[in-house]
C-alpha cells in the first residue's frame, strides 16, 4: 500500500480548512506530495527520507539547517499494515501538534486502506467480467477444471446450468449503460443469488440459474419493471434452452438475435429465441442486399412517403390486417385506411390485403430499420 498523490492533497485541503497549521504530506522516497504550501510540492524532504530510511516513529526539525528541504516541525511516520507508506510533517508546538498528529495519521492510514480496499474490489470486478466474457465466447472449451476453480475464487459456480439474457437500449439514448449493468445485477440477485452480470460491447449480459422459460420471462419481466425508474427504453432478448454450460455462447448468440429482434419490432420490450423465425437467418443478407430489396419494392417512393406508408403497414400487420383496429390505432377513419392500402398496392404492385404480399411487406418492416440511414 502507498499513499496516493491525490489522496493526499484532499486529506491536505480537509484539514487545511478547519486547522491553520502548515501540513505536509511524504511519500516513500521522501519527495512532498501534498502541502498547504503549493510551491513545496515535488520538493525533496530530508527529514522524511531519513524517517523511511531508518524506520523512525517521528522526527523534531528545529532548523532549516538541519535536512535539505525541511523546516522546523515535526514530522511522523504513516505505516499501514504495519508497512510505512509516507511522511507527515506538522509545524507548530510539539505538546499542541501531538494530538493532531495522532489524529491525523489515524485519519490517513484508515483513507488508505480504503483505497487499497476500493482497488481491490475494481481489480475483482474486472477480473470477474473478463471471466464471463471468457465464459460466453468459449463455452465449448472452457469448462476445465482449472477454470472451474478460478471462478469459485470469482464467486461463479460453472457447475450451476444457467440461461443467458441480453438487455440493450432500443435507441441511442444517452444513459451511462455501467450504472444500468450494476443496477440490473443488483435486482436480478435479489430474485436469483447465483444470477451473475457483465457488459459486452453495448449489451448487458445476464447469466441466470432460472431454467424454466415462464419463470425466466417473468424474471426478465421484473427486471425491466425495476429498470423502468432510470431506463425506460431497454429491451431484453432470451436464449432457448441448452443442454448444458458447454453451450453458453451459443446461448449468448441466440439471446443476441432476439434483442436485435426487438429493436427491430419497436414495440417488444422482451423476446426469446424461440418466437424469432425469420430473423435467424436474416442476419446474413448483406446490407446492400437489404436496401435494394426496400429500394425496389417501394421504387418511386420518397424517403417520406416510405416511412408513411411502412408506419401504415406495420400497424397494419401488427393488427392481424383488422381494419377497425388499425384505423384506430393510427386515429384514421377506416375508409381512409382502406385508400392508403390501395394506394400502396397501386404503387408498389403488391396488395398489403393479400397473404403473398404480407410476405414482401414483412421483409420490408424487418430489414428497414438496419438499413434506414442508408436508403
Amino acid at each position: 500500500m502507498q499513499l496516493e498523490t491525490q489522496q493526499a492533497m484532499a486529506i491536505v485541503r480537509e484539514i487545511n480548512s478547519v486547522l491553520p497549521q502548515k501540513i505536509n504530506l511524504m511519500d516513500t522516497t521522501g519527495h512532498i506530495i501534498a502541502s498547504t504550501d503549493p510551491n513545496r510540492v515535488g520538493t525533496y524532504h530530508g527529514g522524511a527520507a531519513r524517517i523511511i530510511a531508518e524506520n523512525l516513529d517521528e522526527l523534531r526539525i528545529f532548523t532549516t539547517h538541519d535536512y535539505p528541504g525541511a523546516r522546523p516541525g515535526t514530522n511522523f511516520m504513516l505505516k499501514a499494515s504495519g508497512a510505512p507508506i509516507g511522511v507527515l510533517g506538522i509545524t507548530g508546538g510539539y505538546d499542541t501538534i501531538l494530538p493532531l498528529a495522532n489524529v491525523i495519521r489515524k485519519m490517513t492510514e484508515l483513507l488508505v486502506h480504503e483505497q487499497e480496499h476500493l482497488r481491490e474490489q475494481a481489480s475483482r470486478e474486472r477480473q470477474k467480467h473478463a471471466f464471463l466474457e471468457e465464459l460466453l465466447t468459449a463455452s465449448e472449451t472452457f469448462l476445465t477444471k482449472s477454470n472451474m476453480e478460478r471462478g469459485h475464487g470469482l464467486g461463479i459456480d460453472l457447475l450451476i446450468p444457467r440461461r443467458v439474457l441480453v438487455a440493450g437500449l432500443k435507441d441511442h439514448a444517452s444513459h451511462d449503460l455501467h450504472d444500468i449493468c450494476r443496477a440490473l445485477e443488483a435486482d436480478a440477485c435479489r430474485c436469483d443469488p447465483c444470477c451473475r452480470c457483465t457488459m459486452m460491447g453495448q449489451n448487458i449480459v445476464l447469466l441466470t440459474s432460472i431454467s424454466d422459460d415462464e419463470e425466466i420471462a417473468a424474471f426478465a419481466r421484473d427486471l425491466l419493471r425495476h429498470a423502468a425508474a432510470f431506463s425506460p427504453t431497454l429491451c431484453i432478448g432470451i436464449d432457448a434452452p441448452a443442454a448444458d454450460n458447454t453451450h453458453l455462447h451459443t446461448a449468448y448468440l441466440q439471446a443476441q438475435k432476439a434483442l436485435a429482434s426487438c429493436r427491430r419490432k419497436g414495440n417488444v420490450s422482451i423476446k426469446s429465441y424461440a418466437e424469432i423465425n425469420m430473423e435467424i437467418v436474416a442476419d446474413f443478407i448483406p446490407l446492400s442486399a437489404k436496401r435494394d430489396y426496400i429500394e425496389k419494392i417501394f421504387h418511386g417512393y420518397t424517403p417520406l412517403e416510405r416511412e408513411a406508408a411502412l408506419r401504415t403497414l406495420e400497424c397494419y400487420y401488427e393488427y392481424d390486417g383488422s381494419i377497425a383496429k388499425t384505423a384506430a390505432a393510427l386515429y384514421i377513419h377506416k375508409n381512409t385506411l382502406q385508400q392508403h392500402l390501395r394506394k400502396i398496392a397501386r404503387r408498389t404492385g403488391y396488395d398489403p390485403r393479400s397473404l403473398r404480399a404480407s410476405a414482401v411487406f414483412y421483409l420490408v418492416l424487418y430489414f428497414y430499420p438496419e438499413v434506414k440511414q442508408l436508403v
